[in-house]
């Protein structure tokens, strides 16, 4: 069966494989901690399948950075920061970019 790229069954089996069992469930609590991040602090109630994707397709370190650029951005305007609407258009737009950037499907019909 062809791998399809919007499975994480076989890459997280390779990855399982690669790394071993205790370091894969390590890197899924950082990612389900990251997760419970974002849907804390960036949902405005539009996101969630949007963030549960990235958070399983992006590296951790792509996700943190986008928060980080977010959050820099968002550091002088203080009518962005409380608007989430606005705060999630922006990660999602950094999201995209880097996803995009790094060759990661981020399409929700994937």
């Amino acid at each position: 069966m062809e791998d399809p790229g919007w499975l994480p069954a076989p890459q997280n089996l390779r990855l399982i494989r690669d790394i071993g069992p205790e370091s894969w469930l390590e890197e899924q609590a950082k990612r389900q901690a990251l997760l419970e991040v974002l849907l804390e602090n960036y949902n405005e109630g539009r996101s969630m399948s949007f963030y549960c994707k990235s958070c399983a397709r992006m590296p951790i370190e792509m996700i943190n950075k986008a928060v980080k650029e977010t959050n820099k951005k968002l550091v002088g305007e203080q009518d962005y920061k409380s608007d989430i609407k606005l705060k999630a258009k922006f990660l999602k737009l950094v999201m995209n970019y880097l996803a995009l950037k790094a060759d990661i499907s981020l399409d929700e019909r994937q």
